[in-house]
């Protein structure tokens, strides 16, 4: 996800603000860092850069919410994470709305991202198998992830 913070910075150099007040993408509890990538230059001329706000800002809070969350392999941690993905989901679907040529394949992947990151998150939250895990042990995790899999069937059709 950092990477693709990155290339959105660099796409958002100058440009408009049409889209909404760069403050209101920003909540207040918001880290500093995703405050500072809210912002849109006040004499942008066209859409990219209030739209590459959107998409790191989404990013930003997403990645800063979801480590601030203890995960386990239950449905507690799956709602929090669903939870903590719907500001930045909304902030990328509205940047997606705008059907801009290039900055709406790269809020796309941004989204498809997110996904991919709870999906992971997820299957981290359990203990990994090693090449000492045997027996009891082996067979408690495997089902522990055959538990998890169905439940993030809904997060791995978002990437489609």
């Amino acid at each position: 996800m950092r990477t693709f913070l990155l290339t959105i910075i660099v796409c958002s150099g100058s440009a408009s603000s049409a889209l909404a007040d760069p403050m209101e993408l920003a909540p207040p509890d918001a880290p500093a860092a995703c405050v500072a990538l809210s912002k849109v230059p006040s004499d942008a001329t066209s859409p990219i850069p209030a739209l590459g706000a959107r998409i790191a800002t989404a990013s930003c809070l997403a990645e800063a919410r979801f480590n601030a969350l203890k995960l386990a392999p239950d449905d507690a941690s799956i709602a929090a994470l669903t939870e903590a993905a719907k500001p930045s989901l909304a902030l990328l679907d509205a940047a997606i709305q705008e059907n801009d040529p290039v900055m709406t394949p790269i809020a796309q992947r941004a989204r498809a991202d997110l996904f991919v990151s709870m999906v992971v998150r997820m299957r981290s939250s359990i203990a990994p198998i090693t090449m000492q895990t045997v027996g009891p042990r082996l067979l408690e995790l495997d089902q522990q992830h055959a538990a998890l899999e169905p439940k993030l069937q809904p997060w791995l059709a978002q990437l489609h």
